[in-house]
């Protein structure tokens, strides 16, 4: 109705529906007839002959048309008879009504059958079958897809061609065919590919084929087009009727293309009532004049064959790939570029799309050729160009692919052949395997990485912690492409590089995103278009014009819709049973029938029902597998990947590579991954080539040559020609060629100078480039590497300095937020920071590599950035700290080592200013002993240099100055004294002058490590006179035996050797009656090969000179020293074969310890000379060899000194006398046997210690580690050990000159404070060990050897010992936070003294002793046995030290031992971060005497300390029967006992803190946690002592303070029943599919049935497993009944808040019960790096599903504590938080209901209130409470007492200011209104995704009030408050209001309210 309204309204004209359903239905033309408009098609008679497919077919065989057999054969009646009308009686005949039917006119046609619909099309209602019970499963299907339509059978044809004719009819009876058209590509029946003009069959065949559809046409009296459509059977070489189509089909341009006809003209012409033979295109087609009027006759007219062939193709939206399911989706680009050969339509643009109820095909192509082949080549050319891109998929790869098959190619296909393609599963041409393993990975860590990216960024614009594990650089997928799963890894090389690895194979791949969407992928030289699209299976890949399928991993239990559709029926019951391949239901997509097959076996579950609509993805149905290990998995590949080549062509020129390489390396300081061998080797390669700056230049040079002045490029080109010939030259003259970089830099400068003035500018900037080379080339190739090497190691310090803990921050998450934070308005940076540090240990490695090959030959001109990298205190950046460290110090010894060269030479060569010194020289490690200028400076200028655009400024560590250090301590001297002293000669040295020889005797005193300065330079032999050497040997030998050498040693020379010979007194006996003098030598080696030749001339000298002293030279001490030269380390024969039989070599084969010089000497890749260890191998093997002479020679001690590539290596070797062999001994490598005695190394002995030297060397470290059992963390004790050479300060002289013993001995301990406080930095500066672990020790040992005779015999000992402990203990007092930091728990001082020595120990255990009850004083005196050196008491001792016999009548050299119990505990605690809870009376002393002495400071009354200790603790445990904490009758008990003794894991304390407001002594309750007893948890026990102690202090009306530091409440299972469950899997070889249940052995469950309850399981193997069920353990205290006691105490806790006063300090982590007590109690001192955590943050991600939070700070550090009101004070370390809580305490009555204690003050109540806004200014509320620095007076005071002021929670509710202070001595609360505008920020929740951080302001407020807290207020009192009240704002403005409240606080406290408003 619509088209005839329609037509008539628009065209009153003939109209023609060529296409399309309405164009077959017969009632159209009928209609239109009637209202007078003429159908352009055939007639209503004919239509609904033809149309109809049972119809046609009779009529057919009524014409004479062969057919197929079917279920009409034989019916037949022809058009005349019927006039189209087929008698309803005969058409049923060739009809099928029932099942039964459909059975028996199968079974007598014979299988395989179509059953087909008549009315159906497009894969409806038509079925193939092959059986009965087939036939039974699809007739309802058929009867169901087409309702009503008549249903007929139809022989399969066997192979067979789809050849069509096509006819044209005019309304005069004329009927002309054509020709032919071959549609035999089909799949599902429907046409895919068709061709034109048919060559399948004979041509008389195809002439006869036109002959009867001209005549079937003809018959029914057809009008318009028309198309009859033939099988051809190929093998009977006959033909069958299949249907008439009358209407134009899509095809018919083939037609038109091989007959050059247009045939919708045609149809109009005919529609004109037009006969056949006038319309020009058919005249034409006969070979007739277009333009004639003749007539002939269509049916005999011969017609002119074709001259051309055409082939057209089909495009669809079907997945080829998938058996051509059609799909449906959007489409985002169309592409087609017709050709003279190719044309086509579409049917859709870019953005439009194809809905699921839609038809499939949605273009034609049509490619034309003078034959078939070329025709077929034109349609694959245009099919390759052809690109349709969105969520679809199409067939045109596959089209293309099938159009150059042998089959197509060849014309051997069938009807069938497509559907047996799709059934072999022929797939289209795909990419290369590779390229879509390469190319769907980079993409995919592509877009992961932007997604990440875009989600850091994201946390970070919310204001959240972004989780730890995103990582941005890493990334690995499993790809499974045509049932192969590659396992790829993909590491970001750079934003847009990727390096993609498979299976060890790797190529670098770049993929950039383009606009559109896709990807520019770059791979092996070549680039590629790739478009990805996700989908229900997978994830389509289209590179170029090809496509794959990145399929997931299969899940045959899911059954999914591939593609939107509507299911049509279910054919298998809910919950049955199918088998896999079987149908299970079929879905209508694209107006097609699919049938959904089962991919395995198993019980089916529908999800949907029957006529749902279906979405791509979404579940059909589950499935029950029968055996899931039966399922199909994806084979994975094992292969690699072919060779490919760089992404890009790279040029080989040299300065082209270099910028790939430092881009490479500048990506690896971004955070992304290159190999460091490969790059640094390429960048130390193109920076070593000489025509690198030149390249640069040219490069440069090209782009603004033609910009130039005239004249000028000619200079420049003259210029750079003349280096380029010399360039040319020879390898000699090449390599000393400089570039001329400063000429160049001078010409353009002069031009630029020579430019007119308006022009210089420009010009300026047009020469920038090239000064810019110039300028970077201009100072050598030297320089210009090292700028290169700072640059990138800039940006390493620049991005982890960020990431060091400072100010507080202790995980990377908070140092993150602070990022956040310092980058408000740029996340991408902080973002960019993160990803560099990410990549941190590839960092490493390059910095590493780059510090041991480029810095490690001259590291002084990187001295700041060594001193950058040496601060690193992370332990991640460990490794590259120590060696930055390191080579410091190599570079400040090689200075040093260059000062004592020029000292030892007589020359002056240092400079003087201000009295101090200036090394004025360095030395280039490389060449270690040729002196060269100092480049600190220049180091440090180039290091300072800008970082990269990412890094912004970077942080720059204060550099020390090199006298700072130490390096150079007491040589300021090093210059010629006043007085001359005469000439002292040698017989080798020569003259050593007054000046030298003051040098000398400079260099053997002086604090200055000097040794190995003087080593290198006896052991260098160019010197050829050997002055150097000889100076060198004298100063060393005074130096290691300084001051016991009793002569100066005597020098020989004897040929290439140096011998020398002295006498000694033993460092230990020197100053007793049992002193012993011995005899030392000297030799020096040029070759270990002479070693006995040597010892022969030493063994006369040691002879000679003993004989002359007339002592036994038994025990003497040998040094050698071997030069450096080619065969230093040759050996004797004898030596030699030790060495080749491999055994032990004197005990040296097992050491490792090296010095730090010594470590990186082995780990240089350019080291010249043998590895240390190499070396101590060959020096053992010689003086084993030697080891006859040595015995004879009564040798005790061997020292070997060998030159190595930096500084010479020490090897030591002792005399054993109980295996009479000479052994290796470890610590002679650090230092010479006297130092290593003076140093008391012996004690050691027990520790396995490694070395580790300061950092001015002046300090030796020894480090070992201790564990109380396996379980326990390992205890790191360090000993510190130096000598003092020098007491030379003004009040030492002035003492030594008074002669005052006490005095002396006090200014001693004095001076020893710079050394102290030395070794404090040293132990607590940020710098790893040898073995990369960083953090400070836990416990110090420090010994200081005095060397310098103090005057102190024959005095007054208890004067000396008292002065001598006064002192020790007053510098350990002003030192104490340093000593608590650094973990110093003894430090010890050894004063030598005539007759013997003094000795001094400070005891540190807990870090918080200063009083001189600690220092222990002792003297060194000879036990009964005249040889042993015992501690002994001075004769009177002023003050007896806290335990006087600790160490009195022992052994001085008793070696250390293993720490004790009581201290591995506290050390134990500290590892907590905490303190031990036995040492908090310490630390309440200690808080105390701070108080005390801030007091006297700011000279306030009543400060001095009342005597004996501040605090008198007693601890408190629980006695009697009762100990539960249920009970009602807890009692306390006060015990004296050691600390360290309670079995329960809290301890409770009565104190009494004799505090400034209260001198006698006020009293409190403790209690704390005990960290080191089950981690400080809450069990039973501990809650009974808890709440005993509250129970007292509310009793006894006390302040209660918990100190918390624990793990909450103990629950757990029991140890012994943990220990022996097994566990039982549901599956043993697969865990995975978890546990059946747990048990215990026959043998177990024997010992453990008490505490367990369990069942008897037998298992099938005969195993007598028990089942355990519930676990009761031995213990108590493990269940839910500490859940009770939490209640209990919590209880307590409350009402000891509510009813008296608590006060909680949390000094180690405070978990569940112990966070609920610190909450309960109110008031609360937290510490910044304390959590308060009800649970831990691992436990809430596993709850959440998600990673939330990092760290338990995040849950309940003090940022959520202090901001949220919890917390009323933060501190840093319990020290200070014990002062809050002193400082808190001393506003509140000794005892509740008492007065509250008066503080006198200097400050008085009547002064006036300094403090007065000005005009304009706001009431500023602390300034008026505390006063305020400025005005005239300097000094505005506030209201209340100074320094009174105590604010509380000060982060919190910011408009109020809280706290209390002081009004005239009183304690008063104050509460005040901020009055400026303040900013509220509130955090994100982390556990809320769409959190943001707010920042909210908040006006000020008005108003203010003071809370006096005072029982009985005097009237005076008021009115001095009054007075000083009204004084605050004068102006007159504001009232002043007192009154009294009117109701009252607890115990009737009065509260007064002072109101200013």
């Amino acid at each position: 109705m619509q088209l005839l309204q329609l037509s008539k309204k628009f065209f009153n004209c003939p109209i023609a529906l060529c296409r399309g359903h309405a164009s077959e239905n017969p009632e159209l033309p009928e209609a239109l007839k009637a209202k007078g408009i003429r159908f352009l098609g055939p007639p209503a008679e004919a239509m609904k002959a033809l149309g109809d497919k049972i119809g046609s077919t009779i009529l057919a065989q009524a014409a004479g048309v062969p057919t197929l057999p079917w279920s009409g054969s034989g019916v037949a009646i022809s058009f005349g008879e019927c006039k189209g009308n087929i008698p309803q009686d005969i058409y049923d005949k060739a009809c099928i009504f029932s099942l039964d039917e459909a059975i028996e006119s199968c079974q007598r046609i014979g299988y395989p059958i179509m059953l087909k619909a008549s009315w159906g099309g497009g894969g409806k209602g038509i079925r193939k079958v092959h059986s009965d019970d087939e036939v039974r499963q699809v007739f309802k299907q058929i009867q169901g897809e087409v309702p009503g339509s008549p249903i007929f059978a139809m022989k399969l044809a066997p192979a067979s061609r789809h050849l069509e004719v096509q006819l044209i009819a005019d309304r005069n009876g004329n009927v002309a065919s054509l020709f032919t058209r071959d549609c035999s590509v089909q799949r599902r029946h429907q046409k895919i590919i068709e061709e034109g003009p048919a060559v399948a069959a004979p041509q008389e065949m195809l002439r006869d084929m036109e002959r009867c559809a001209r005549a079937l046409a003809k018959s029914v009296g057809y009008v318009g087009a028309a198309t009859v459509e033939y099988l051809y059977l190929i093998e009977e070489k006959t033909y069958c009727f299949l249907e008439l189509n009358p209407r134009l089909q899509v095809e018919h341009p083939v037609t038109e293309g091989i007959t050059d006809t247009n045939i919708p003209s045609i149809q109009l012409m005919i529609g004109m009532a037009i006969p056949l033979w006038r319309i020009p295109g058919m005249r034409a087609t006969f070979s007739k004049d277009p333009n004639g009027t003749d007539y002939f006759d269509t049916n005999t007219t011969p017609q002119r064959l074709p001259q051309k062939h055409v082939v057209a193709v089909r495009i669809t939206s079907e997945n080829a790939g998938d058996g051509f399911k059609p799909t449906a989706g959007r489409v985002d680009e169309v592409v087609f570029k017709p050709t003279p050969e190719v044309w086509g339509y579409f049917s859709i643009k870019g953005g439009g799309g194809i809905h699921e109820y839609s038809d499939s095909q949605f273009g034609h192509l049509f490619a034309s050729g003078p034959s078939r082949e070329a025709a077929i080549r034109a349609m694959v050319v245009a099919l390759r160009d052809v690109r349709v891109r969105g969520e679809i998929h199409t067939i045109i790869d596959y089209a293309a692919d099938m159009l150059q098959s042998p089959e197509f190619v060849n014309n051997k296909i069938h009807t069938g052949w497509l559907d047996s393609r799709i059934a072999a599963n022929v797939k289209a041409e795909r990419p290369p395997w590779h390229l879509s393993v390469i190319g769907a990975a980079a993409v995919r860590a592509h877009e992961a990485s932007a997604c990440k990216a875009a989600e850091y960024l994201g946390y970070l614009s919310k204001g959240q912690l972004p989780p730890p594990d995103i990582s941005l650089v890493y990334f690995q997928d499993d790809l499974v492409i045509d049932d192969i799963k590659y396992h790829v890894k993909v590491i970001r090389r750079g934003p847009f590089t990727f390096n993609v690895s498979v299976n060890n194979t790797a190529v670098d791949v770049v993929a950039r995103k383009l606009g559109d969407g896709g990807f520019l992928l770059q791979v092996d030289g070549e680039s590629h278009v790739l478009h990805t699209e996700e989908e229900a299976m997978g994830t389509r890949l289209v590179m170029d014009t090809l496509s794959c399928i990145i399929a997931k991993e299969a899940d045959p239990s899911r059954l999914v819709a591939l593609s939107p559709g509507k299911l049509v029926r279910q054919l298998i019951k809910d919950g049955e049973h199918v088998e896999q391949g079987q149908v299970f239901a079929e879905v209508e997509v694209m107006k097609m029938m699919m049938p959904l097959l089962c991919p395995a076996a198993g019980v089916i579950h529908f999800q949907v029902t029957e006529g749902a609509a279906l979405s791509a993805g979404e579940l059909i149905a589950r499935m029950d597998l029968d055996d899931p290990s039966k399922v199909k998995r994806a084979e994975q590949f094992n292969g690699e990947l072919p060779p490919l080549g760089p992404p890009q062509v790279y040029s080989d020129r040299v300065d082209h590579r270099f910028t790939q390489a430092l881009n490479a390396a500048k990506m690896i300081m971004a955070g992304y991954n290159y190999p460091v061998d490969d790059i640094l080797e390429e960048l130390v390669s193109c920076l070593d080539h000489p025509a690198l700056p030149l390249l640069q230049w040219h490069q440069e040079f090209s782009f603004v040559e033609s910009r130039m002045p005239p004249g000028l490029a000619a200079k420049l080109e003259a210029v750079t020609a003349e280096h380029e010939q010399a360039l040319g030259g020879s390898t000699a003259d090449r390599s000393n060629t400089e570039f001329p970089g400063r000429q160049l830099i001078g010409i353009i400068k002069g031009a630029v100078e020579a430019a007119p003035e308006n022009e210089q500018a420009m010009l300026q900037q047009q020469l920038e480039p090239l000064a810019r080379v110039a300028k970077a080339h201009s100072r050598g190739p030297e320089e210009y590497a090292r700028s290169i090497v700072q640059e990138v190691l800039s940006m390493f310090a620049g991005v982890e300095e960020k990431f060091q803990s400072s100010s507080g921050l202790t995980t990377e998450q908070e140092m993150i937020d602070a990022l956040r934070k310092s980058y408000p308005n740029d996340h991408q940076a902080v973002l960019d920071l993160v990803i560099s540090h990410q990549g941190l240990n590839h960092k490493m490695e390059l910095v590493k590599r780059i510090l041991s090959t480029l810095v490690l030959p001259n590291p002084v001109p990187y001295r700041a950035l060594l001193r950058r990298f040496a601060a690193l205190s992370s332990k991640a950046t460990a490794e590259v700290a120590l060696r930055a460290q390191q080579l410091l110090e190599v570079s400040l010894l090689a200075d040093l080592r260059a000062v004592v060269a020029r000292a030892l030479s007589g020359l002056d060569m240092f400079a003087e200013a201000d009295g101090k010194l200036s090394p004025t020289v360095s030395a280039n490690v490389g060449s270690i002993f040729s002196p060269q200028p100092s480049g600190d400076q220049a180091g440090a200028a180039a290091a300072a240099g800008t970082l990269t655009g990412m890094l912004g400024g970077s942080t720059v560590v204060p550099r020390k100055a090199t006298v700072r250090e130490g390096v150079f301590s007491g040589l300021n001297s090093l210059m010629a004294p006043r007085s001359v002293s005469p000439h002292r000669h040698s017989s080798t040295g020569g003259a050593i002058t007054p000046a030298v020889e003051h040098k000398i005797e400079t260099l053997v005193a002086a604090p200055a490590a000097v040794e190995e300065a003087l080593a290198s330079l006896i052991v260098d032999n160019q010197d050829k006179y050997l002055a150097l050497q000889y100076r060198a040997l004298v100063t060393y030998v005074k130096r290691i035996y300084y001051p016991f050498l009793l002569c100066e040693p005597q020098v020989n020379q004897h040929g290439s050797m140096l011998a020398a010979s002295w006498m000694f007194d033993d460092p230990r006996t020197a100053e007793t009656s049992a002193k012993r003098q011995n005899v030392g030598a000297f030799l020096v080696l040029t070759s270990l090969k002479e070693l006995s030749k040597g010892l022969q001339v030493v063994a006369a000298a040691i002879s000679s000179l003993a004989s002359q002293a007339g002592v036994h030279p038994s025990g003497s001490i040998l040094h050698v020293a071997v030069c450096n030269g080619s065969d230093a380390l040759a050996v004797s024969d004898g030596a030699a074969k030790l060495l080749a039989t491999g055994g032990p070599l004197l005990g040296c084969e097992a050491e490792e310890s090296f010095s730090s010089v010594e470590l990186i000497t082995s780990s240089g890749p350019r080291s010249p000379t043998a590895t240390p260890k190499q070396i101590t191998q060959v020096v053992a093997a010689a003086v084993k060899d030697a080891s006859s002479l040595l015995k004879a020679m009564k040798v005790g001690t061997v020292s070997v000194l060998a030159a190595a590539a930096l500084m010479p290596v020490r090897n030591g070797f002792v005399w054993d006398m109980e295996e009479q062999a000479y052994k290796f001994e470890p610590y002679l490598r650090q230092v010479e046997a006297p130092v290593a005695r003076l140093l008391e190394l012996d004690k050691l002995a027990s520790q396995q210690a490694v070395y580790t030297p300061s950092r001015n060397r002046q300090w030796h470290m020894y480090h070992c580690t201790e564990r109380k059992d396996q379980r326990s963390p390992a205890l790191r004790r360090t000993f510190l050990r130096g000598l003092v050479r020098q007491l030379g300060s003004p009040a030492f002289l002035a003492a030594m000159y008074s002669m005052a013993a006490d005095k002396v001995a006090s200014a001693a301990v004095d001076e020893l404070e710079s050394a102290l406080i030395n070794c404090l930095e040293e132990l607590t500066r940020p710098a790893p060990d040898h073995q990369g672990v960083t953090g400070r020790s836990d416990w110090v040992h420090i010994f200081h050897s005095v060397l310098p005779q103090l005057s102190l015999q024959g005095v007054d000992e208890g004067r000396v010992a008292g002065a001598l402990r006064s002192a020790c203990a007053a510098l350990v007092a002003k030192h104490n936070t340093l000593f608590r930091t650094a973990g110093v728990a003894v430090w010890e001082m050894r004063f030598r003294v005539p007759g013997g020595a003094w000795r001094l120990l400070v005891s540190c255990p807990t870090g918080h002793e200063a009083g001189e009850e600690h220092v222990e004083v002792y003297k060194e005196v000879l036990a009964d046995d005249g040889v042993t050196i015992i501690y002994s008491l001075p004769s009177e001792s002023g003050v007896t030290p806290a335990a006087p016999t600790a160490l009195s009548g022992k052994p001085v050299l008793q070696p250390y031992q293993s720490l004790e119990a009581l201290q591995q505990k506290r050390l134990a605690a500290r590892r907590h971060n905490t303190t031990y809870c036995y040492d908090f009376p310490s630390v309440f002393e200690n808080a105390l005497r701070g108080a005390w002495a801030a007091r006297a400071a700011a000279g306030e009354p009543q400060s001095i300390p009342p005597p004996g200790r501040l605090v008198e603790a007693h601890e408190l445990v629980l006695t009697g029967a009762e100990q539960r904490f249920e009970s009602t009758n807890l009692k306390l008990t006060r015990v004296q006992r050691g600390p360290g003794l309670n079995d329960v894991g809290m301890v409770a304390w009565h104190m009494t803190l004799k505090t400034p407001e209260c001198q006698q002594g006020r009293q409190v309750i403790a209690i704390a946690n005990d960290i080191t007893h089950q981690s400080g948890a809450f069990g039973p026990r501990e809650d009974a002592l808890f709440r005993a102690a509250g129970e007292l202090a509310l009793e006894e009306r006390l302040p209660l303070v918990y100190l918390a530091a624990n793990s909450g409440a103990r629950v757990g299972m029991a140890t012994e029943v943990r220990e022996c469950l097994q566990l039982a899997w549901v599956s043993e070889d697969d865990p995975s599919k978890g546990l059946k249940y747990m048990y215990l052995s026959e043998d177990n469950y024997n010992c453990l049935s008490s505490s367990v309850k369990a069942e008897l399981q037998v298992t099938s193997s005969g195993e007598r497993h028990w089942v355990v069920t519930d676990v009761i353990g031995q213990e108590d205290g493990l269940g839910v009944e500490n859940l009770s006691g939490s209640a209990a105490i919590g209880t307590l806790f409350c009402r000891a808040w509510r009813e008296g006063f608590t006060i909680t300090l949390v000094s180690g982590r405070t978990v569940g019960i112990g966070a609920y007590l610190a909450r309960l109690g109110r008031r609360c001192v937290q510490r910044t790096d304390q959590p308060i955590i009800l649970t831990g943050y691992n436990a809430l991600n596993k709850v959440l599903g998600r990673q939330v939070y990092t760290s338990q700070m995040q849950l309940g550090g003090p940022r959520v504590m202090g901001e949220n009101g919890v917390s009323h004070y933060v501190v840093n370390d319990d020290l200070e938080g014990v002062k809050v809580i002193l400082r808190w305490l001393s506003y509140c009555p000794p005892q509740l209901g008492a007065e509250p204690p008066l503080l006198p003050t200097n400050d008085p109540v009547d002064r006036p209130v300094g403090y007065a806004p000005a005009a304009h200014e706001k009431l500023d509320p602390r300034a008026a409470i505390t006063g305020r620095e400025g005005g005239e007076a300097g000094l505005e005071s506030g209201l209340f007492d100074k320094n009174s002021f105590t604010e509380a929670q000060a982060g919190w509710a910011r408009t109020v200011v809280t706290g209390r202070a002081r009004l005239g001595g009183i304690p008063v609360g104050v509460i005040a209104v901020e009055t400026q505008t303040v900013v509220r920020v509130v955090p994100a929740d982390p556990g809320m995704l769409d959190s943001s951080e707010q920042s909210i302001p908040q006006a000020g407020q008005v108003g203010m009030g003071v809370n006096l807290q005072h029982c009985s207020l005097h009237d005076s009192c008021v009115r001095a408050v009054a007075k000083a009240s009204l004084s605050l704002l004068p102006c007159g403005i504001h009232a002043l209001l007192v009154q009294q409240h009117a109701g009252s606080m607890c115990h009737n406290c009065q509260r007064w309210f002072l109101h200013v408003r």
